[in-house]
């Protein structure tokens, strides 16, 4: 499996916008929970992952870079996603994918539904600045968790599984 796109339209009118985020006829998994995230202009959060959870990721707030790594196939990809988009972008990235991203607006708001509970202990962690990943960061001045600044690279995390 690999990271999918999913695109939903949104109604505009004056009181606002209506948009829908997940829809089960287009995504066959079965959520059990939900987290928000806000961060500031420069946050980056991640690289994170597990080797069982699949998440669905929306931006209801600013503008992202999210880059994803996928722990079978080496391969990152990398989205700009913002919440003033004329689509709703959501991306559903499947367990054995590392997953961050950065705000690149003053604030923003990152919803994602997990299907299975948050496991700090069962998750992986990567350098935010991997260097195999190359997240190729907006200059922006990085504010990174210290979790973060002191997790694995990425080759010994796929020594440490394998």
């Amino acid at each position: 499996m690999t990271v999918s796109i999913i695109k939903y339209s949104k109604h505009k009118e004056s009181r606002g916008e209506n948009y829908t985020i997940y829809d089960k006829s287009l995504i066959a998994n079965d959520f059990s929970y939900d987290k928000v995230s806000t961060s500031h202009k420069g946050v980056i959060r991640g690289f994170h992952g597990d080797s069982y959870t699949t998440k669905l990721i929306s931006i209801l707030h600013g503008s992202v870079k999210l880059v994803t790594y996928d722990l079978n196939n080496h391969l990152k990809q990398e989205f700009i996603i913002s919440s003033d988009d004329d689509e709703v972008v959501t991306v559903l990235i499947p367990p054995n994918h590392l997953n961050a991203h950065q705000c690149l607006s003053d604030k923003c708001i990152f919803f994602y539904k997990w299907d299975h509970p948050y496991s700090l202990e069962k998750q992986y962690s990567v350098q935010y600045n991997d260097k195999i990943i190359n997240p190729n960061w907006f200059n922006l001045k990085p504010i990174v968790s210290e979790r973060d600044l002191k997790s694995e690279n990425l080759n010994e995390l796929i020594d440490r599984i394998s």
